[in-house]
């Protein structure tokens, strides 16, 4: 009986914009991530569908700043978008309410 992979519908996305190039994502999965020399972004090595989901999930979850998306059909799997709970206060406004 065939399994079904567990990669379908699977996403990566790395925000060039969050990524410092500490290179914590190569050091958990190595030769899954890898750092662009010019860029210095972590690039996502999956060409030929070797990488496992635990190892794109070990990289994503050894980013500090949470560089590496992962969406499964479309929907955010990590990390996490936590909703504010209440009382907790929007950015740029303050509690004061004078």
């Amino acid at each position: 009986m065939n399994q079904p992979d567990p990669k379908r519908g699977l996403k990566v996305t790395i925000d060039p914009h969050r990524c410092i190039a500490n290179a914590k994502c190569t050091r958990a999965a190595p030769g899954v991530y890898t750092l662009d020399e010019e860029t210095g972004v972590a690039v996502l090595n999956d060409e030929d569908g070797s990488a496992t989901v635990a190892q794109i999930f070990a990289g994503a979850r050894a980013c500090p700043t949470q560089a590496i998306i992962i969406e499964q059909y479309g929907r955010r799997v990590f990390p996490q978008i936590l909703t504010p709970m209440w009382g907790d206060v929007e950015p740029g406004k303050g509690t004061d309410s004078a």
